[in-house]
């Protein structure tokens, strides 16, 4: 028995030996960004970080990521549209770095685009994978509000998203985030760093608007008490960004969905909205 689990000991070692070396490389040189499910996300992140000289930047989800995916260069903006599973305290994070990176050469305007129901997002199953390994708590804890920080720890086991042997690969653990009690349309962490988001680019002389990806014309019932159900606190802080917001829905036919808010794949982002020419 003793040589058994010696022998196991050995392998286990050798395996480590191996296997972290690797992940830790992985992790200073960023290779494994470009390979996990959710890579657009690590994609926004790196360019974030560049400095640019555009007149427009373009923040958004995963609706918003497949009319202008931020892997794709345009001419007059720029694009960090990834997806909804970062939350709004990561599109937070992405505009900061932007601004941080670019201070010297600021945009004019930042658009939010994002489908209205992402905006329920308070911290979700996927936040595991698409939240806590691209935005490390060791990094980006300072910028937590105590609601986000609370939703976080109530992810067990979610400083383990930072092993380097985790956070190099797609894996996911099985476990469950605590739903809030009350589903709201805009969740608390939305509200908190939608006027994080509001407070940033007006201090820096930004012009911030949210835009609506463009909704299925079956899902007007859903749109509309969507706006039902919005606090009045929330409607009163934010009414600047949500009234122009509201107005800019535009319904399309259902046939051109592949599910409840994402386009069928073919379709390019021409045939639906041409946001952001000049």
């Amino acid at each position: 028995m003793k040589c058994f689990l010696q022998t196991i000991l050995k392998y286990v070692i050798i395996v480590l030996l191996i296997v972290v070396p690797v992940d830790i490389f992985k992790i200073y040189s960023k290779n494994y960004g470009a390979t996990v499910v959710g890579s657009e996300i690590y994609c926004a992140i790196e360019k974030s970080q560049k400095k640019e000289n555009a007149k427009k930047l373009l923040l958004g989800d995963s609706v918003g990521h497949q009319l202008y995916p931020c892997e794709k260069e345009f001419d007059n903006f720029v694009s960090l549209a990834c997806n909804q599973a970062i939350t709004m305290a990561g599109q937070f994070f992405l505009l900061k770095n932007y601004i941080e990176t670019n201070v010297e050469d600021l945009p004019q305007e930042v658009i939010l685009l994002i489908t209205p129901f992402s905006l329920s997002n308070d911290v979700d199953k996927h936040a595991y994978h698409y939240f806590l390994k691209p935005f490390p708590p060791y990094k980006w804890s300072e910028l937590y509000t105590k609601h986000l920080k609370q939703r976080i720890h109530s992810i067990p086991f979610y400083w383990s998203a930072n092993l380097p042997f985790i956070q190099t690969s797609s894996y996911t653990p099985k476990i469950a985030v605590p739903s809030p009690q009350v589903i709201e349309s805009v969740s608390p962490l939305s509200f908190e760093y939608l006027l994080k988001m509001d407070s940033i680019t007006k201090a820096n002389n930004i012009g911030f608007h949210m835009v609506s990806t463009p909704i299925r014309d079956d899902r007007q019932n859903d749109i509309a008490l969507f706006w039902e159900s919005l606090p009045a606190v929330y409607i009163s802080r934010l009414s600047e960004l949500l009234q122009p917001y509201k107005e800019s829905i535009m319904y399309l036919p259902s046939e051109w969905y592949s599910d409840h808010v994402h386009f069928v794949g073919e379709k390019t982002p021409d045939d639906y909205l041409n946001l952001l020419s000049e």
